[in-house]
């Protein structure tokens, strides 16, 4: 691993880090709507983060997991807001 990939991931990641909280915690609390919000921001913020990490590691095989990462997301959100739309 070479020190010019990983000292660029490193903050990239830390900043990363820094948006997933609020993200994660608007989707364990708040209300129904906010949770879709936070589920929408996760997913692609979570894909980014292995993105990076497949870059600072040079492990192609953590592309392939933030692909099915993103694609599942994707999938969720829309499940979850078909549900919303139910009750609301």
């Amino acid at each position: 691993m070479k020190a010019d990939a990983l000292g660029t991931a490193v903050p990239a990641l830390a900043l990363i880090a820094g948006a997933l909280l609020p993200a994660l915690l608007s989707t364990l609390r708040g209300p129904p709507a906010g949770r879709l919000a936070g589920l929408i921001a996760t997913g692609p913020l979570a894909a980014l983060a292995l993105v990076l990490l497949a870059a600072a590691y040079r492990r192609p095989a953590y592309l392939d997991v933030a692909l099915v990462l993103a694609l599942l997301s994707f999938a969720g959100s829309l499940v979850f807001a078909r549900f919303l739309s139910r009750t609301l």
